[in-house]
Formats: structure tokens, C-alpha cells, sequence
């Protein structure tokens, strides 16, 4: 990242960084503590964030901020004006959305933005209520997953339509009321890599009322199945010989959560 800030007087100040985060429409998290291939600066100042909330049609929450390893650092970048560059800058957007819309109105501004806006197709999950709380959740189980937007028809009201995506992955959550109940006929299969990362999805899923079933299921706490399966145990169920396939499915069966030293114990025995 190389940022360039511009003046009166010939002002000129070139900073050199990169992004520690980037979470789509969502979180941008940036530093100038290291160059590319994290080699560390000299000296740094600081590392800031910026995140967008979708508040409802015609609102979004901008939350922006920075840290600092000084008291010193801070007041001096208080007195370079951060808070004013920000709020001028939010000003600006706030502009220039206006202006969007005066000029193409509703359906010219979302054409311009509708190759990112919205997955041809994902996965709508029927929740009773509480549809905001789990997405929120859910999004901080995996990487590259964030909550892209929020329908709210009453402004202070619960939303009934809220799109997310879980490592790449399209989802939508309709809260739609008692007629309809989740069940394991539909569920979220998530492949691990490593029990560490099995048993942290399993402990995360589980918590708050969540129930555990056969062969590597769960229940979280909203209603909804997950399969958290170990990519070795998918090898094994498909392995070239029978022996090994056969005592996998078998191991599986006397399991909840998919214990990866029990399985390859059992398998070579």
C-alpha cells in the first residue's frame, strides 16, 4: 500500500504499508509497520482500520480509528487533523452517494455496483427469528467471511433478510417465522484441516445450547446442522482399498466428533 497525501504550500508526505486485512464492503485493517513480504520499517506509526455496517436502505455506520505504540503518537496525529481528514472525508462520500442517486436514481446506482452486490445464487436458510445474531456469529468461524447486507423493513425492527458469506460462500438467512423448522435435512459441511481447527469449530458451534450427533454432526444453539469433517477422513472413506474404507465408516459411526489419532489408530490396527 502506498499512500500519498497532498496539500497547500506544495505539501507532500508518501507513506509506505500494507493490508493486514481486507473483508469486502466490510473491514479494511492497514499498516505502516511493515513493507511488502512483511519486511518491518524503520519506524512506524500507526495501524488503522476502517469498517462499513449496513444499517438498513438508505444507511450505513462508519467506524474508522487507528493505534498507536505512544501517547505521544496519538496527540501527534491528532494534531496532523485526523479527526478532521476523516470526518471531511465521510463528508465526501456522503456527497457523492447523493449525488449517485439524483443522477441515476434507484436502479442506475445499483447497476453500477452489480457485478459485487449480489451471488446469482446461495443458499437461503429458513430461521424463526434471531436470523442477525447467527449470521453475526457465523462469519467469525471461518476465513474470508463477513455479513455483505442487512433487509430491515422497520428501521428499528428485526431484519428479515440477512446475506453472508462463510469462507467464500453465498448464504442467505430469511426470518421467517414458526411455519417452517431447521432441520438436518439441510446442512453446512465444513472440511478441516487439523483436529485443532476441528475441535475449535466444534467447542464454537456447540456453546450456548448447541447439541452433538453421530459421525462428526452437531446442532448449533439458532437450530442449524453443521458436518465438521477432517479432510483425512474423506481420503480414508474413498481410499483404493476396501479394508481402509470399510474400518473408516465403521469408526466413524462409533464417533461424534471426528477424533483424528482414534481414526488412524483404528484404520492400522
Amino acid at each position: 500500500m502506498h499512500t500519498v497525501m497532498e496539500g497547500p504550500d506544495d505539501f507532500k508526505e508518501s507513506s509506505l504499508g500494507i493490508w493486514l486485512e481486507v473483508v469486502p464492503r466490510t473491514r479494511l485493517v492497514f499498516t505502516d509497520a511493515y513493507t511488502e513480504g512483511f519486511i518491518p520499517t524503520a519506524e512506524s506509526f500507526m495501524t488503522g482500520f476502517v469498517e462499513l455496517a449496513d444499517q438498513g436502505y438508505d444507511k450505513t455506520k462508519m467506524t474508522w480509528g487507528a493505534r498507536h505504540r505512544t501517547v505521544e503518537d496519538v496527540n501527534r496525529h491528532l494534531e496532523l487533523g485526523f479527526e478532521v481528514g476523516w470526518n471531511t472525508a465521510v463528508d465526501q462520500l456522503n456527497e457523492l452517494a447523493q449525488r449517485l442517486w439524483l443522477e441515476h436514481g434507484t436502479e442506475g446506482v445499483e447497476s453500477l455496483f452489480a457485478s459485487t452486490e449480489m451471488e446469482q445464487v446461495r443458499t437461503c436458510l429458513w430461521f424463526e427469528n434471531r436470523g442477525e445474531e447467527a449470521a453475526n456469529f457465523y462469519v467469525t468461524l471461518l476465513p474470508n467471511s463477513y455479513v455483505e447486507r442487512i433487509n430491515r423493513p422497520d428501521p428499528e425492527g428485526e431484519a428479515l433478510l440477512v446475506d453472508f458469506t462463510l469462507n467464500g460462500v453465498p448464504y442467505q438467512i430469511l426470518n421467517g417465522g414458526p411455519h417452517y423448522q431447521l432441520s438436518p435435512a439441510t446442512s453446512i459441511s465444513v472440511v478441516t484441516e487439523s483436529q485443532e481447527e476441528t475441535d475449535r469449530l466444534w467447542e464454537a458451534l456447540i456453546q450456548n445450547g448447541g447439541s452433538e450427533l453421530k459421525c462428526g454432526w452437531l446442532t448449533d444453539q439458532f437450530g442449524l446442522s453443521w458436518q465438521i469433517i477432517p479432510r483425512i477422513l474423506l481420503t480414508l472413506l474413498n481410499s483404493a482399498e476396501a479394508k481402509k474404507r470399510e474400518r473408516a465408516h465403521a469408526t466413524m459411526m462409533r464417533m461424534t466428533k471426528i477424533d483424528i489419532e482414534r481414526l488412524l489408530t483404528e484404520i492400522n490396527a
